[in-house]
């Protein structure tokens, strides 16, 4: 009798379903590396096609995360090494470090484009740096921030490539 109980609990067990394997975590998502300087940071997004609400967010905080501590020399050698082109205001005696905007532009067919940083200094250190996009596209659906009436908005621009 004994025998027939364990020949019919392995018969049981052997028929019973495998348990479940051990649930693996998944993977933690790679880390999105911190763009390295102000190119970096341009060619992380698709300036002609994402929201404009996000990349103004987006590059305002990478050129203070890039810019803001550095001193006002590296910040300018950095801004002008990304083809920024800057202007200086008037230096004064209680203010040697005039505040600089610097700004680049890009079009293709679709969009015109307009990159800018601000920057303050004080004593050869940045004190306060900004950035801010705007673009002017086809139309008015994609212009950002403000919807901008335009010679661009008569599609001048042929829609496709002459043959």
């Amino acid at each position: 009798m004994l025998r027939a109980t364990l020949l019919a609990t392995l018969a049981l067990a052997a028929c019973s379903p495998a348990p479940p394997p051990a649930a693996t975590p998944e993977p933690a998502p790679p880390a999105i590396a911190a763009p390295a300087d102000l190119k970096s940071l341009e060619a992380a997004h698709d300036w002609q096609h994402e929201p404009g609400e996000t990349l103004n967010a987006d590059w305002n905080a990478g050129v203070k995360t890039l810019l803001g501590k550095l001193s006002r020399q590296d910040a300018i050698g950095a801004i002008e090494a990304a083809g920024f082109a800057c202007i200086y205001g008037e230096a004064h005696e209680d203010y040697p470090d005039p505040m600089a905007v610097c700004s680049r532009s890009f079009a293709t067919r679709a969009c015109q484009m307009d990159w800018e940083i601000s920057s303050t200094a004080d004593k050869g250190m940045v004190l306060d740096v900004d950035g801010a996009f705007r673009r002017d596209c086809v139309g008015l659906d994609d212009d950002w921030p403000d919807k901008v009436k335009s010679a661009i908005d008569d599609q001048l621009a042929p829609a496709t490539p002459p043959q």
